[in-house]
């Protein structure tokens, strides 16, 4: 079989779960005007990821996370800069749709987060939380579809985008108390260092932002308390509307990657997660003629891809992460996954966030 080939083994198909992972087109407002500035058309990057300019003429359309992540890749790539991600994202305009002018009208940066992950399903379908600590402080924690590839760029655009947005209350030299990434470390780090400050770590379990309780405390510079009311009720709307579109497995799917994360990632574990009972979980999975072991199998296929191709951790480690104690009992999983060795495939596979 050939490398990076996947053998039958009855895995449900996940097309219809990826394809309904996606972003808002004004994400990219401003990419055409920094593409120019390195001399570059977006119409070419866009056909590579293949988006038509009329797809993203309608600022509030959809558009495929997948897709987006590509655009963001190629761009990388074609320009040869591969801190493209991190510049866009330092570049783009917050306020360019409903959830980022509800966020600049919020009383102060901690109700705004708050706000953020409550309703980014309003500007696009990533897991993302705001999580408190009992100290005052917080942490923005977010991740991708298992199945996304090429998350890098993806990933250091979303997260400058959330560091600008933060400097609009806290002044444009602050820093986070700690950055985690997911992704593999560059070569140079002083462009991450000169905007986020020398607390970066990456090949972390999940893409992080911590903060302190004084800093999630600042008020919000000329908030508009009307304003605010408008856009609250407009996204409270937008949740009801998107409830019904959602699949079901793509939460099953995230709870079995967050427990996974755990160690402790069985029917019981998974339901508990996502607040409902083992006995309904089994029922859900039956109406989409799947199994748990199914699901958890696929999901633990598509994290390993991920964590293989994106990351440098040792085998070892992806194999704590993905649920097996044993090396020798990952290595066979991998063998029948992709048809060869986990080792080989990480060697031979296409790395398209290499941008240079």
């Amino acid at each position: 079989m050939a490398s990076g080939a996947m053998p039958d083994t009855g895995w449900i198909s996940t097309d219809k779960i990826v394809s309904e992972h996606r972003v808002r087109a004004f994400t990219l407002s401003g990419l055409r005007e920094l593409l120019t500035s390195y001399g570059l058309e977006i119409g070419p990057i866009l056909v590579k990821a293949e988006l038509s300019a009329d797809a993203i003429k309608d600022d509030y359309a959809w558009i495929p996370l997948r897709k987006f992540a590509n655009v963001l890749t190629f761009a990388a790539r074609d320009t040869g800069d591969p801190y493209f991600g991190l510049k866009y994202g330092e570049a783009a305009r917050f306020t360019s749709n409903p959830l980022g002018y509800l966020m600049a009208n919020a009383p102060d940066l901690r109700g705004a987060l708050r706000l953020f992950g409550r309703f980014h399903t309003v500007l696009n379908s990533n897991t993302i939380h705001f999580i408190e600590s009992v100290t005052g402080g917080g942490r923005i924690e977010w991740s991708y579809p298992i199945s996304l590839p090429n998350t890098a760029q993806l990933t250091d655009f979303v997260l400058m985008r959330f560091v600008s947005r933060i400097r609009a209350n806290a002044g444009s030299s602050w820093h986070p108390l700690a950055v985690g990434v997911m992704h593999r470390a560059p070569r140079d780090l002083a462009e991450y260092e000169r905007r986020l400050g020398p607390r970066i770590t990456f090949d972390q379990p999940a893409n992080s932002i911590t903060l302190s309780g004084a800093t999630l405390a600042l008020a919000t510079p000329r908030a508009d308390p009307q304003l605010f009311k408008l856009i609250l009720r407009f996204c409270e709307d937008e949740i009801e509307r998107q409830r019904d579109v959602e699949h079901p497995l793509n939460r099953i799917r995230e709870a079995m990657t967050r427990c996974l994360r755990q160690g402790s990632f069985g029917p019981s574990s998974v339901a508990q997660e996502l607040g409902i009972t083992p006995a309904l979980l089994h029922r859900r999975l039956k109406v989409d003629q799947t199994s748990f072991q199914r699901l958890l199998d696929d999901t633990r296929r598509s994290l390993t891809r991920r964590y293989l191709m994106e990351t440098s951790l040792k085998l070892t480690e992806i194999a704590g992460l993905v649920g097996y104690s044993e090396l020798s009992a990952f290595s066979r999983a991998a063998r029948r996954w992709f048809g060869t060795s986990p080792r080989n495939f990480r060697r031979q596979a296409p790395n398209l966030d290499a941008a240079a």
